[in-house]
């Protein structure tokens, strides 16, 4: 049994994990603490000398694996792993995580050598089956040993593009995409997220870059990876850590309703954890990402689904990902009908002073949110304006860039009529 995982951060060995029964013990390196502005690997871990505490270390860990129980035993059975522990997972499947992170038995000689190999469009499309079929199975018939982690509910692969190609990558070459053929239960959700982000672009806000790929006939939603970073002909790892891991709660809590962090536990996050410009700035767009999900029903922002990214010398929130919205998926006739008063039990992943729901929400929120944020008075209200009167002609222009046969997927024509519903309500509350 493996009882002890060398960290590496940057190309770094910074630390490593030692497990003794269920207790784990994170140490850095002292040449790590001594050198100059180590980064941490997680903020709730800074890099100070003596052993870290073992729940902090065991959460973080955790988040970085799948949240679901039946693919963390899938990937426990694949291994042949006597448990799903994210120590054990980690075993197997730590060289390529979120961010900048690699873990290796203690012993275990690093990967230094990079693999790509090619990928067909046949078998990209049969990946996006697969997990279309089984939304555990998202390694497919990949190797074990050259196995990634990702963090999340969804099914989801990772490969590597170069010059027009994709590829799948092993020994020490990163991913650089994530594949995401979209909720099980939601069809056309991979779409539906793609327009939310460029929508989320055009008006302002920092996203991820992302397209709709199709390979032989199905469509999947293709995020660029923000952690990593082009230099030259290598792509470098960029370590971010979600949320979740920087306030030190389990996956179990990355919802606020389940005791999870609310949005002044983030701010107070900025500030403590981020230089003054960066913790404003950090502030600001988060508060903009709330009211731009207020608008158009984006109801998991959970805090998994924001990051903070550690560079050398600064921390920044991360680019955002994973926005959608949830109101082109209800009963076609409701959303034709645009009536906003539909969406009104719709619960949001945030609250704002005590309100949880798209319909409980209106100008006095906004007001707390912008307080609690210290922006100025009438910011928000006035962003809220720009996003209502902007929104129908940018969604417009999102939708008529898609091929003609995803612009038929039920989802995408009615995402138009929940957004219109959205802007009515808008103008009702604040132009009244």
């Amino acid at each position: 049994m493996i009882n002890s995982l060398d960290v590496y951060l940057y190309d770094v060995h910074v630390a490593t994990i030692t497990r003794q029964g269920d207790n784990l013990t994170l140490r850095y390196l002292p040449a790590y603490v001594a050198s100059d502005q180590p980064v941490p690997i997680s903020v709730q871990l800074p890099v100070v000398a003596g052993a870290a505490p073992g729940i902090t270390t065991r959460r973080f860990l955790e988040n970085l694996l799948p949240d679901r129980p039946d693919v963390r035993a899938k990937w426990a059975r694949d291994a042949k792993l006597t448990s799903d522990s994210a120590f054990d997972l980690l075993t197997v499947y730590g060289a390529d995580v979120a961010g900048a992170l690699e873990f290796y038995p203690t012993g275990t000689a690093r990967r230094t050598v990079s693999y790509l190999t090619p990928i067909t469009d046949e078998a990209i499309a049969a990946r996006i089956r697969q997990i279309r079929a089984d939304d555990s199975d998202w390694l497919g018939q990949r190797a074990v040993g050259e196995g990634f982690s990702l963090g999340g509910a969804q099914g989801k692969f990772a490969l590597a593009h170069r010059d027009g190609q994709w590829f799948e990558p092993s020994g020490h070459h990163p991913s650089t995409h994530i594949f995401k053929p979209g909720v099980h239960t939601l069809p056309g959700s991979d779409v539906t997220e793609h327009i939310t982000l460029q929508v989320a672009r055009q008006l302002g806000l920092n996203v991820a870059s992302t397209e709709v790929g199709e390979f032989e006939g199905e469509h999947v939603l293709i995020v660029e990876r923000f952690d990593r970073l082009k230099e030259g002909d290598r792509y470098l790892r960029i370590h971010q850590e979600d949320l979740a891991q920087a306030t030190g709660v389990s996956f179990l809590s990355k919802y606020e309703s389940d005791g999870g962090p609310g949005y002044r536990d983030l701010f107070t996050l900025f500030d403590r954890e981020l230089d003054p410009a960066n913790a404003r700035a950090a502030k600001l767009r988060l508060a903009e990402c709330f009211v731009f999900s207020w608008v158009v029903g984006h109801n998991d922002g959970h805090t998994k689904n924001y990051s903070l990214s550690h560079l050398p010398g600064a921390t920044i929130l991360s680019p955002f990902y994973d926005l959608n919205s949830s109101l082109p998926f209800e009963l076609p006739s409701t959303v034709r009908a645009t009536d906003y008063r539909a969406f009104d039990e719709v619960k949001l992943a945030f609250s704002i002073d005590g309100s949880a729901t798209i319909g409980s929400i209106g100008p006095a929120s906004i007001r707390v949110l912008e307080r609690d944020a210290q922006l100025p008075e009438g910011h928000l209200a006035e962003f809220t304006l720009t996003v209502a009167a902007s929104l129908q002609p940018v969604v417009a222009d999102v939708i008529g860039h898609l091929p003609d046969q995803l612009q038929q997927i039920e989802a995408v024509k009615l995402y138009p009529f929940a957004t219109y519903a959205q802007t009515l309500r808008v103008g009702d509350l604040f132009l009244a």
